[in-house]
């Protein structure tokens, strides 16, 4: 039997009303997400209820659904923040009593970082200096910046400071689900701020990158990738890369393992974690340990070395 979400007091029409009270305060493609995801996953299971009498064990039993489960670690805790975000909305406008959700955390697995050899990173480098190709830009600069792929898509010529030597990030491109019935695609190319404060930042550059940037500069409003007023596709950029990889003879690797590859490089010749973070353009350096802490061989042995030099000569 369907389940009526339009009932007087079903969490449904909460969990709309509270998104409706988002709207000026979130990017419209946050507000599209947010709106898709209730009605893909939270209203199916939760939509029907009586808001006033959801209690923790619902919301344990929601996450608890293999439907769920099997959801990345990002979309689960966008559902996470939608469900405590409703209910404290709930509690503010006196609709119901308070809810204790504190609890309601979503846990990342380990997972191990990928990242490019050293080997690997001189291959690609030799391969891209040889070519006359402006897209080759978008791999080097990432390889020594570890700026996302929606980053490097949107930044243009005027975001590269030449006598500062250093380059600013403003703007990423995203692709976002289409919500308008009448469009002919599923999904559109939007340019917007990026993520978050913290991922606004000025990033110093090479001396040697800088030069190779000077030989294709062009004026302030261009896009790098494309020396246009158009913004290279991400999806389309990614192709790129992986065809370069491939004419390298290198393993097949998705584009954010270049600003992996960036962070195990300056983890590996002894960054400090703060500045690494601020660089990487993460919310706090808590981030940034969590996700690079982790020592490679070569650091092992390096390690080891320095351990049976200090003992031998004491």
């Amino acid at each position: 039997m369907k389940k009526n979400y339009g009932k007087k007091n079903s969490y449904s029409k909460i969990l709309l009303r509270w998104l409706e009270s988002k709207r000026d305060e979130i990017k419209e493609q946050s507000y599209v997400k947010y709106f898709n995801f209730i009605n893909l996953y939270i209203s199916p299971y939760l939509g029907s209820k009586n808001y006033k009498r959801i209690k923790n064990k619902h919301i344990i039993s929601f996450f608890e659904q293999e439907k769920i489960e099997e959801l990345s670690l990002s979309t689960k805790r966008t559902l996470a923040f939608i469900i405590k975000s409703s209910f404290n909305y709930c509690t503010v406008n006196k609709l119901r009593k308070y809810l204790d959700l504190t609890d309601l955390k979503i846990k990342k697995p380990k997972s191990k970082v990928v990242y490019l050899t050293k080997n690997e990173q001189a291959k690609l480098e030799n391969y891209l200096k040889d070519k006359k190709d402006i897209r080759k830009l978008g791999v080097l600069i990432c390889l020594y910046t570890g700026i996302r792929l929606g980053e490097i898509c949107g930044l243009k010529w005027k975001d590269i400071d030449f006598n500062a030597k250093s380059l600013s990030i403003n703007r990423t491109v995203q692709r976002i689900k289409n919500n308008d019935k009448n469009a002919k695609t599923k999904t559109k190319k939007i340019v917007s701020t990026p993520k978050s404060n913290s991922s606004i930042r000025i990033i110093p550059l090479p001396t040697f990158l800088l030069k190779e940037l000077s030989k294709y500069k062009s004026t302030p409003e261009n896009y790098v990738l494309t020396n246009s007023t158009v913004f290279k596709d991400a999806r389309v950029y990614e192709k790129y890369f992986e065809n370069a990889l491939k004419k390298c003879n290198i393993r097949n690797l998705n584009f954010h393992t270049l600003r992996h590859t960036f962070a195990t490089r300056c983890i590996e010749s002894g960054m400090d974690i703060k500045t690494l973070s601020e660089l990487l353009g993460h919310s706090s350096y808590h981030v940034t340990l969590s996700v690079y802490v982790h020592s490679t061989i070569d650091q092992k042995r390096h390690c080891i070395n320095k351990l049976v030099s200090y003992i031998k000569n004491k």
